[in-house]
């Protein structure tokens, strides 16, 4: 067991062998990174070649010339702020290839489904991964969201994955002919929620609480056809913004948690084999996570502190195309301008708690205990 301190002293001594966790190559940028023990003996063994940097090799096997060490530090922690540039599109790109992409959670999502015959999505409006990172790991993963962090291009990706049809739409062809659509918004109301259940014809529920999904379901089940649900729900991002006190954002998250526990217990009762997927549009960069006094980028005052329409020329800011019209999303721990007194949480830039959201896989009720 070592931290990245660790492992990188012990390289200052001879070559290491470590197989290091997804982004660990960010806390160790003063080293060179080998994929296994073959490349780097190509180096080693070239009369030309000088080695600069202490060497790791990011590889499982055993050799008896280079120490083993077993790295456990978590790489996906706030400290990643430290160590992203998040305005680099290397770094944004660098992240992409070791995380799971939130514009291919789509692709993910349809593979995982084998033989279930109730299938559940539930996404939430506002939620970090490192709000749940007690949760197990083995039915949590990191998902890197891969462009800007706002409400409708994040459930977009989710839902439509880049491609004409959603989700419901490809489950259609292997046999989910019943399908739920659960929204907190009003379907007409919100183009957004319109588009993203678009597929399920008039079997659209507008819910004010989660018992709601629940007792539709208890209503009509048995189901005699593979069934899937998709279920909008809040989450933070509302107890963000425009609120007099600060939200308890423990008690949200375990009601949500609570939420996603009792739709698998009725799914238990309905199928021998579901499973039920949970993850968020986006996370939310809290006040008490940026430093005392954040700097501010932007002359003109605007809407939004994270994020500006349009393309901007910013030293602390990325362009993303999300759609036809350009945004400019801030790096962490830059702002448009002051935070509002009601304004206890952001998000639209870049940062490990707004570009970094939860994915929850739960195929038993137990899961979650």
């Amino acid at each position: 067991m070592a931290s990245f301190e660790t492992l990188a002293d012990r390289a200052s001594e001879a070559p290491v062998i470590s197989p290091l966790p997804a982004l660990a190559t960010f806390y160790l940028d003063g080293l060179s990174i080998y994929r296994s023990v073959d490349t780097f003996h190509r180096d080693l063994y070239d009369p030309d070649y000088q080695f600069e940097q202490d060497v790791v090799i990011d590889d499982d096997s055993r050799y008896h010339e280079y120490p083993y060490i077993n790295c456990t530090t978590d790489p996906i922690t706030p400290a990643l702020n430290d160590v992203v540039d998040w305005a680099n599109e290397e770094h944004h790109d660098r992240i992409r290839q070791d995380l799971l992409q939130q514009s291919k959670l789509k692709n993910h999502i349809l593979d995982a489904i084998t033989g279930e015959d109730f299938v559940a999505l539930i996404i939430i409006d506002g939620l970090s991964y490192d709000a749940l990172r007690t949760v197990s790991n083995e039915i949590l993963q990191p998902v890197i969201v891969d462009g800007i962090t706002t409400t409708e291009p994040g459930f977009r990706r989710i839902i439509y994955g880049g491609d004409p049809a959603s989700i419901y739409a490809s489950l259609t062809g292997e046999g989910f002919y019943t399908g739920y659509g659960f929204t907190y918004w009003e379907r007409g109301q919100e183009d957004l929620s319109t588009d993203l259940h678009s597929a399920m014809g008039q079997n659209i529920h507008r819910i004010r609480d989660f018992d709601e999904v629940i007792s539709t379901l208890e209503a009509d089940a048995p189901f005699t056809e593979k069934t899937y649900v998709q279920v909008t729900r809040m989450g933070l991002d509302q107890d963000s913004h425009n609120r007099k006190e600060n939200p308890n954002r423990n008690v949200v998250r375990d009601e949500i948690l609570s939420d996603v526990k009792s739709l698998a217990e009725t799914a238990s009762t309905m199928s021998d084999n579901f499973r039920i997927f949970m993850t968020a549009d986006h996370g939310i960069l809290w006040r008490d996570q940026l430093p005392e006094d954040p700097p501010i980028v932007h002359d003109e005052w605007t809407n939004h502190a994270r994020f500006l329409t349009g393309q901007h020329n910013l030293e602390h800011g990325m362009v993303v195309k999300d759609s036809t019209d350009p945004t400019t999303g801030l790096a962490y721990p830059y702002l448009t301008r002051e935070l509002k007194n009601t304004e206890w949480g952001v998000h639209g830039g870049f940062s490990y708690q707004e570009s970094i959201v939860p994915l929850i896989e739960v195929t038993s009720p137990g899961d979650l205990e």
